[in-house]
């Protein structure tokens, strides 16, 4: 139960906010209790907020009640600044807006905003935001700015604090300011006068103090994040600006920004990199210095620690393993406005370089999927330490900052110091041109000598850092908890009393983020530290960054992958321990619903997991170790009466179609929502795009085609026809039969077809054997079909291709050769056929399967050929159909596709296309038109007679 205090400001937040945005339930309060970072706090409450208005309640009555706040936006932060053990603000549907002015030279940007998703917006003008955290892809802009993380390109010319544009405030007691606003800056001055008098006041002291300003400028001339923005008092007068610029890199901890307006920076259309190879750190350096002058616009060191860790990775340049014990290397990148340019960048570069030394000749790489395979070396870095590491320990990365001309003698050491406390896997990268230096080590907290150990480490760290190169202890990561007990070191009384000041000022209660920048604790670094028990191989090497978040379909429904992990790792621990409390059966029974029946088990959360980690992995044996007798004979039943299976199946979707097409489509949902409440939400929910049954494949009529092609229907597409009111007047297998008659192609069915099956409906589920046995019956059907690999193979639902595909790689090599339609369509159809491109705006969905054999630019690109206005929806990933999962749990399809409307009306698009039939109907329900195979579009926009192919 909530402490009385609590309870009163539950009361008063539920005259804003729906009460199943605040959560206090067991599973959820430790879900939402861990970002990337190695602390762990659980909240007391969690509140879901979606708009300014909320904010501002919220801060109101916490205010009042003196109870604290934290906000969160995606959690990626390092330092441990975005948890909290009372009151967890979490940024959900809401504060995603987002609009360009002055043709792309700003971007007014809302907190929830990925930073990708901003660059995006600004790629058609070619420009971007300033920062590229190395988490871009995850980190929202709140994040990004209360942190002022910086990143590669960077530096701190184009960090969030230098290319501020204006932002909106809401303070603790929930006063706002919008700082590109004059009647709100007016209003703001009046009321707050003692505030901008006080806060005008410091900035006169500090600047009347020439010895403190002058060290402020120095600290401020380096990458730094040490403490709060004090470069605000010197660099400008008006208290506007002051205030605002604070907030850059306050953590939450001054008010929460409702809005940020950025000064875009220009994105250069044509880039180029080199990875360059020195005999040792001190040669690199050099080469740094030499190219801080020059047209660079990234310089990443790597030790060669750093590159051994990768050196074993597929991909990686065969030399990185010969290289010498003291090598070191320079990724560079350079980019220009046009080709010509570019090319005398590179001259350039290369001149200075040489003079150098390089150990190796090094080739500036201008096609980007080539550069792109040098970067995989520097991206590859922090997880390889994290994937090597023992389970039960955790990963840390810290970043440091040094003057450029001491970088050398600093990072040896730096290397010294790992040796002195025998972190023999820790390695040292990072951003060269700004002295910015990351080191990633594995960390043992299990045991007090180890958190000693780590304890004088880090003391050495701070010495090395203030004392003797008096750099920044903090370049981009934030000050958090980790950083907190040495600000005062790193910046001395008189500038570290400054921040306590400015922390009074604008929160007197100290309720945002209490215990953030300002902490009197010295020893709050290893204090709640977060426990990383083993609980299975599959996800033992998680780092909880949270970079899967992004991709999860129920990420605003239920739980993240990044959440499922870290309860089920909780509960592993009470299991483990025999403690089979009220807490572990509590939170048993939560998981059943919010961890595994709503997770989709899609594997997207591996595509952008630093440690390639599939949770749906783990969800599926967790379906398998619940399977009860009963069930598995089910199983055993349907795969060996599969053709039985399929055609009591497509008799009954006959029945419903036929009552669909009598009683209409209201009854049908009511009548649905009805039996679905009676049962208690057994019983599937209908909609109406639940599809008539299928005819079966008519024979091919290209018999004497030069060209043949096996193609495998999947069970969905042999057994689910046409919706009522569709505008296609023939099933998908028909669609794809005429483009292959159309290309010329002499189609092969597998014999027994109806009997096949890729396994997928029975691996979804958990039934491994079931999957495996109905796989290896189709594998043996298309080696005959196929004469053992002569002919391609096609596959119409892009799901079980994946399936078959992930078989096959487990089950040892074939010669079949394996087409999902996209790629077959692309790589082996389309140039025979003449296309009529059409001007009508088409959306299309990049299914998990397309997403993962990576196929999405292949789909773009047949889609492109037929349409001239083609779009995919922003921030719409996996469905969350999840095969039958749509019908069982519709609300995760729902969540998954909350925003999918407006995109679509957004663009007035007018018919959607994507390559599996179950995610079509789930797309079509939530999108107000209807999706379709892509088949249908490339038939629809080509001739019906092929093109002479000689």
């Amino acid at each position: 139960m909530l402490p009385k205090n609590y309870q009163i400001l539950h009361k008063r937040l539920l005259e804003k906010f729906d009460i199943k945005n605040l959560i206090q339930d067991e599973l959820r309060l430790l879900a939402y209790g861990t970002d990337a970072s190695f602390y762990r706090l659980i909240p007391k409450l969690v509140v879901l907020i979606n708009s300014a208005e909320e904010v501002k309640h919220l801060l109101h009555h916490a205010n009042h009640l003196s109870i604290p706040v934290t906000f969160r936006a995606a959690g990626t932060s390092l330092s441990g600044q975005s948890i909290s053990d009372s009151v967890l603000a979490v940024l959900v549907h809401g504060f995603k807006n987002s609009r360009v002015d002055d043709n792309g030279k700003i971007i007014q940007l809302e907190p929830g905003v990925i930073g990708s998703h901003a660059n995006r917006i600004l790629k058609s003008y070619n420009r971007k935001i300033g920062p590229d955290p190395a988490s871009i892809n995850s980190a929202m802009i709140g994040g990004i700015a209360a942190n002022n993380a910086s990143g590669m390109c960077c530096g701190t010319a184009q960090n969030s604090y230098n290319t501020l544009a204006g932002m909106k405030i809401i303070f603790a007691d929930g006063t706002t300011l919008d700082t590109r606003d004059i009647k709100s800056i007016d209003n703001f001055k009046l009321k707050k006068a003692d505030f901008c008098s006080e806060l005008l006041q410091m900035s006169q002291t500090v600047n009347s103090n020439s010895e403190l300003a002058a060290r402020i400028r120095h600290k401020y001339k380096m990458k730094n994040t040490t403490g709060y923005s004090l470069n605000s008092l010197v660099d400008f007068d008006d208290v506007i600006e002051i205030i605002q610029h604070l907030m850059i890199g306050s953590e939450g901890t001054l008010g929460f920004i409702s809005e940020i307006s950025y000064n875009t920076v220009v994105e250069n259309p044509f880039k180029a990199s080199a990875l360059m190879i020195f005999t040792d750190i001190g040669e690199a350096c050099e080469a740094v210095s030499k190219l801080k002058s020059f047209p660079v616009d990234a310089v990443e060191i790597m030790d060669r620690a750093a590159l051994r860790s990768v050196q074993d990775k597929p991909g990686m340049p065969q030399y990185l393993k010969e290289l010498d014990k003291t090598s070191a290397a320079l990724l560079v990148e350079t980019s220009a406005c046009d080709e010509n340019a570019l090319g005398q960048n590179i001259v350039k570069i290369a001149g200075v370089v040489k003079d150098s030394r390089p150990e190796r000749e090094f080739e500036f790489l201008k096609d980007k999927s080539e550069y792109e395979k040098l970067w995989k070396i520097r991206k590859g870095l922090f997880p390889s330490v994290g994937a090597m590491r023992n389970t039960g320990t955790t990963v840390i990365i810290e970043d440091v900052c040094f003057p450029l001309n001491k970088l050398a003698s600093a990072t040896l050491e730096l290397q010294g110091l790992f040796k002195k406390y025998n972190y023999t896997e820790a390695i040292i990268f990072g951003h060269a041109l700004e002295g910015n230096l990351h080191f990633v080590f594995n960390q043992d907290f299990n045991s007090h000598d180890e958190v000693i150990r780590y304890k004088n480490l880090m003391n050495d760290v701070v010495e090395l850092v203030v004392q003797k190169y008096d750099g920044a202890l903090k370049a981009e990561h934030g000050t958090g908890r980790n950083m907190a007990p040495f600000v005062k070191y790193e910046w001395g009384e008189q500038a570290y009393d400054l921040m306590i000041q400015i922390k009074m000022l604008f929160d007197p209660k100290n309720i945002l983020n209490p215990g953030v920048i300002i902490n009197p604790d010295q020893e709050i670094h290893l204090k709640n530290l977060k426990p990383l028990p083993a609980a299975n191989s599959i996800i033992d090497k998680c780092i909880e960054c949270g970079f899967c978040e992004i991709n999860c379909p129920s990420k605003d429904l239920t739980l993240t992958p990044r959440q499922r992990i870290a309860v089920w790792r909780e509960i592993s621990r009470l299991k483990t321990e025999g403690k089979y409390s009220d807490r572990l059966q509590i939170m048993l029974k939560q998981f059943d619903y919010s961890g595994e029946k709503t997770c989709a088990t899609d594997g997207l959360c591996a595509t952008t997991c630093p440690v390639d980690i599939d949770t749906g992995k783990l969800i599926k044996e967790l379906r398998s170790d619940k399977i009860s007798n009963s069930n598995l004979h089910i199983a055993n039943f349907i795969a060996s009466n599969f053709s039985f299976v399929l055609s009591v199946i497509r008799s009954a979707l006959r029945i419903v179609h036929f009552f669909h097409r009598i009683l209409g489509s209201t009854f049908m949902q009511q009548a649905s929502l009805l039996l679905r409440k009676v049962s208690l939400s057994a019983m599937p929910l209908w909609n109406k795009y639940l599809p008539n049954s299928a005819r079966s494949p008519r024979k091919s009529n290209s018999k004497n085609a030069e060209l043949s092609v096996v193609y495998f229907p999947s069970c969905i597409s042999r057994t689910m026809g046409l919706p009522k009111g569709s505008s296609q007047m023939y099933n998908q297998t028909e669609a794809m039969l005429r483009l292959l008659e159309k290309g010329g192609y002499r189609v092969i069915y597998p014999i027994n077809m109806n009997y096949l099956c890729c396994g997928m409906p029975f691996s979804s589920k958990g039934f491994f054997n079931q999957a495996d046995q109905m796989a290896e019956k189709l594998r043996i059907e298309l080696e005959a079909a196929s004469k053992n690999g002569e002919y391609p193979i096609l596959f119409d639902t892009s799901p079980c291709v994946k399936t078959f595909k992930d078989f096959l790689a487990k089950n040892g090599n074939s010669n079949l050769h394996v087409f999902d339609s996209v790629e077959f369509i692309h790589d082996l159809l389309i140039d025979k056929l003449t296309i009529n491109q059409t001007h009508e705006t088409i959306a299309i969905h990049p299914t998990c399967s397309v997403t993962k054999l990576g196929l999405t630019n292949k789909l773009i690109k047949v889609a492109e050929k037929c349409s001239t206005n083609v779009i995919i929806p922003e921030d719409v990933n996996c469905c969350g159909f999840a095969g039958d999962r749509g019908f069982s749990y519709p609300e995760l399809n729902e969540s998954a596709l909350y925003n999918l409307k407006s995109e679509i009306e957004k663009h007035n698009c007018t018919s959607g296309y994507s390559t599996s039939k179950t995610c079509e109907i789930g797309l079509s329900l939530y999108s107000g038109i209807e999706y379709r195979s892509i088949a249908y579009l490339v038939d629809k926009c080509t001739d019906t007679v092929a093109m002479i192919v000689e």
